[in-house]
C-alpha cells in the first residue's frame, strides 16, 4: 500500500533530482523514489490510486516514464509525487525544475501537434473517416486482454450488436466498463435536443433496453461495471486495453441533428499517439469517477 503520511525524500535523492538533465536521469530518480516507499507500489497500484484520486496514471505511460522512454507531462509527474506522498512544495518544485531542464535539453521538444512535428501538416480527410467499422470493433472487443471501455449516450445501435462479443470478453476475465448517460437527466434532454428525432421518450426507451441487456450480462459476469452520469460528452469513446502498450481507442465526434453515418471518426494508438491517448484516457477516468454505479449491479 502507498503510505498515507507525508513523505520527505532523502537529501541524496533530491540532490540528484536537482542535477538531472535527461529523461533517463529523471527516470532513475523516480524509480529510486518508488523503491524507497514503505510498500513500493506496482504499476497497477499506481493506476488504481490515480483512478481513486482522480489523478490518472495510465500503466503504459508510467512504464514508459520509468524506463526513460519519454519524460512525464507536468501533471503526470505531480501525480506520481502525490502517490508517493511528496507534499513538500520545495521538493515538488525541484522535481518540476528537473523536468523543465529535461524538456529544454531534448533535440525535439514537444510541440502542440506531434503529428505535424513528425509528418508535416495532416489533412483532415486523412485523419477522419465517416463511419466506425463494427467488424473491427467486435474483433478488438473479443481480442482484448485486460479491459474494454464503452462510453456514449445510450449506445443504442452498438450494445445489442456487441452483446455476444462482450460476453466472450467477460468469459475470459476481461474487465468491461460501460459509461452511459443517466436516465431522466439534463444530459438526456440535451442528447434528445441534438438528435435528429428530438424525442426524449424514444431515447429513454433505447437506454432502458440497453441497460437490461447489460444487466443480463452482469448477472453472470462480475467483470462488468456500469456507471451513469448526468453529462453529455462531445464524442463516443471505445477503448481496448487502454492501460497496455498496445492500447487502442475509437472516437466519434457528436453532431447536432446530424446523420449517424456521417460523423468524424478517428482512432488513437497508445504507441503512436501517447500524449493525446493519455488525454482521452484521463477524460474517461475522470468522468467514470464522477459517475454513479448502476443500481442493479452495485
Amino acid at each position: 500500500m502507498i503510505p498515507l503520511e507525508a513523505h520527505m525524500t532523502g537529501e541524496n535523492l533530491i540532490a540528484r533530482v536537482a542535477e538531472a538533465k535527461s529523461k533517463e536521469q529523471l527516470a532513475e530518480c523516480l524509480n529510486e523514489l518508488l523503491r524507497g516507499q514503505e510498500d513500493p507500489p506496482s504499476l497497477r497500484d499506481l493506476e488504481q490510486w490515480g483512478i481513486n484520486q482522480k489523478r490518472p496514471l495510465p500503466t503504459s505511460t508510467v512504464h514508459d516514464v520509468l524506463r526513460g522512454v519519454r519524460p512525464p507531462r507536468p501533471h503526470t509527474l505531480k501525480s506520481l509525487l502525490a502517490a508517493c506522498c511528496v507534499t513538500d512544495q520545495h521538493e515538488v518544485q525541484t522535481w518540476l525544475e528537473a523536468l523543465d531542464r529535461v524538456e529544454a535539453g531534448r533535440e525535439n521538444p514537444r510541440r502542440r501537434s506531434k503529428s505535424e512535428q513528425e509528418l508535416g501538416p495532416v489533412s483532415a480527410t486523412r485523419f477522419f473517416v465517416e463511419q466506425d467499422n463494427l467488424t473491427d470493433i467486435q474483433n478488438l472487443v473479443t481480442n482484448a486482454e485486460e479491459e474494454v471501455w464503452l462510453w456514449g449516450t445510450p449506445l443504442s445501435m452498438h450494445i445489442p450488436y456487441l452483446e455476444p462479443y462482450l460476453k466472450k470478453a467477460l468469459a475470459k476475465g476481461v474487465l468491461v466498463k460501460v459509461l452511459l448517460i443517466k436516465p431522466a437527466s439534463a444530459a438526456m434532454n440535451m442528447a434528445a435536443f441534438r438528435a435528429p428525432d428530438n424525442d426524449v421518450r424514444n431515447l429513454e426507451e433505447r437506454l432502458s433496453i440497453n441497460l437490461n441487456i447489460l444487466r443480463r450480462l452482469g448477472a453472470h459476469n462480475s467483470g462488468l461495471e456500469i456507471r451513469l452520469v448526468d453529462y453529455l460528452a462531445p464524442y463516443t469513446l471505445y477503448a481496448y486495453d487502454p492501460g497496455l502498450g498496445g492500447g487502442k481507442m475509437d472516437l466519434r465526434l457528436g453532431s447536432f441533428l446530424g446523420d449517424h453515418d456521417l460523423r468524424p471518426t478517428f482512432q488513437l494508438l497508445r504507441a503512436r499517439d501517447g500524449d493525446w491517448f493519455d488525454y482521452f484516457y484521463e477524460q474517461f477516468t475522470l468522468v467514470w469517477s464522477a459517475a454513479a454505479r448502476e443500481p442493479a449491479l452495485s
